[in-house]
């Protein structure tokens, strides 16, 4: 399996905060790999630090397939970032800044850039800082794909965006993608983009992977099980593998984890299992809800 990203313990620490405490990561080629995690859990730190914005306190790992941080001029062509702060030329016409990115980026597909004027509606002629929100969101998604990047790093992707704008946005980006063997990485708060979007994704808490993976892996390995059993059957329900909480429930418990519910089954005292999949969101709050 080729991978865009592999880090292997990254660690990042302002001062005695420490941002990324070991995060271990594969991005396969291709994929478009979803970041999930709460304020503070670590997202934009890990899309600074691959952008070489920011430097590692510890660990290791690769970006196209070069060391991190030693991406040379024309490498970094290959390279694309889209920050929820766009960081625009607001006294620029929409089309001054496509002029003004062309002569700086050897990639430059002109014919695509144009497809995506054409698709958002963005007026040529305007000056950035009349554009609304939305549209410079999409401008600013338009300037990086008209690059042809390998690899797009996307910071909160159509935040604020209303229905519109939003399925226009997501649109471009699922059908370049998919025409291309680029690699999207997008963190995000928004569970359903996350789910409709990406086929793989991750889960950063307190500065690490909680859990990784393809998504359709990740969801079909969680589980969240009704058990009936009695009070004295929790210590034996908390030492099954894979169970990461138990909650009281009626005459039981509701178990929650990477969990066989055939394990729990076979537990003395237990009279009834019934397991259930996890949808993206439940499987987020299972994990940060506490």
């Amino acid at each position: 399996m080729l991978l865009a990203v592999e880090l292997d313990n990254l660690q990042k620490r302002f001062g005695s905060v420490t941002a990324l405490n070991g995060v271990t990561l594969q991005v396969p080629v291709g994929s478009i790999y979803g970041l999930l995690g709460v304020n503070g859990a670590g997202k934009s730190t890990l899309l600074r630090l691959l952008m070489g914005f920011l430097h590692a306190s510890g660990g290791s790992g690769t970006l196209l397939g070069r060391p991190l941080g030693q991406l040379t001029g024309p490498e970094r062509a290959r390279l694309a970032f889209v920050s929820e702060r766009a960081g625009l030329y607001d006294s620029m016409t929409v089309a001054g800044l496509y002029a003004f990115v062309r002569g700086l980026q050897p990639r430059w597909d002109a014919a695509a850039a144009q497809r995506y004027l054409e698709l958002f509606r963005l007026p040529a002629q305007r000056r950035v800082r009349d554009l609304s929100f939305g549209m410079r969101s999409q401008l600013a998604l338009a300037v990086a794909l008209a690059g042809r990047p390998d690899l797009l790093l996307i910071d909160e992707p159509a935040a604020g965006l209303d229905p519109v704008h939003r399925r226009r946005y997501l649109q471009l980006l699922l059908e370049d993608s998919a025409s291309t063997e680029r690699t999207v990485l997008l963190a995000s708060h928004d569970l359903a983009l996350v789910e409709r979007a990406c086929d793989h994704v991750a889960l950063l808490h307190g500065g690490r992977v909680a859990v990784a993976g393809p998504m359709e892996e990740v969801l079909g390995a969680e589980k969240r099980v009704r058990v009936a059993a009695p009070a004295a059957a929790l210590a034996a329900l908390h030492g099954v593998a894979g169970v990461r909480k138990v909650q009281p429930e009626g005459h039981g418990f509701l178990v929650t984890g990477r969990v066989d519910p055939a394990a729990l089954r076979a537990l003395s005292g237990v009279s009834l299992v019934q397991a259930f999949d996890l949808s993206l969101e439940e499987l987020f709050w299972s994990y940060v809800e506490d």
